[in-house]
């Protein structure tokens, strides 16, 4: 099955619907900021999604889904029964994924005014070392929490999207894995502004 075009024409939500029981890689580009993308599949599973020829681990792999499914600018184009040359797997529910990811743009719209400042800096409470799971946003997070860190710090050193960051401290803080400092990164690298924020609303 050869099918290529663009994903003004067919966004990606519905181009992986439609390849949902294929096998083949799905050739991602012309991407505003974002690197050629290949989504490997197989009937009913997303096998890796790589870039540069290399798997992205979990966590950058769903941030990268969400965002391309929200995009609306790129080409694509479909090579059935293409394999990846490396043994990393994901092996994803393509269903449970589609869901998932709509799922977090709903609740990434309907908390964006609770979010916490991208400058704001938050250190990691007692509790949160404890039960990690490998790969969750916080497992990744920890080291730069520990010494205390910005939405906007962890998104450049973890390569997510700030909105997405900005996200998950807000869950994170409402569970007390989290703590703001009172604290604001400077737009000065290294220095940080001793003045006290009013945390916001953490309750609805």
């Amino acid at each position: 099955m050869a099918l290529f075009g663009s994903l003004d024409s067919l966004p990606l939500e519905e181009l992986l619907q439609l390849l949902a029981q294929k096998e083949g890689a799905l050739e991602i580009w012309n991407l505003k900021d974002i690197p050629p993308t290949v989504i490997y599949l197989k009937p009913g599973f997303i096998r890796s999604i790589d870039q540069n020829g290399k798997p992205l681990e979990p966590l950058a792999a769903k941030a990268l889904l969400q965002t391309l499914i929200q995009t609306r600018q790129g080409s694509f184009e479909f090579f059935p029964g293409a394999k990846p040359k490396h043994k990393y797997r994901l092996n994803w529910s393509l269903e449970k994924v589609l869901l998932s990811t709509v799922t977090l743009q709903d609740e990434l719209e309907r908390y964006r005014p609770y979010f916490p400042h991208p400058k704001a800096i938050f250190k990691a409470s007692e509790v949160a070392k404890k039960h990690l799971p490998e790969e969750s946003f916080l497992a990744k997070s920890l080291p730069y929490l520990e010494k205390g860190v910005s939405a906007e710090g962890l998104s450049k050193a973890l390569s997510l999207p700030l909105d997405l960051v900005r996200f998950h401290l807000f869950r994170l803080e409402r569970k007390g894995l989290v703590q703001r400092t009172g604290q604001m990164e400077s737009s000065r690298p290294g220095l940080l502004e001793l003045r006290v924020l009013r945390p916001g609303p953490t309750t609805f």
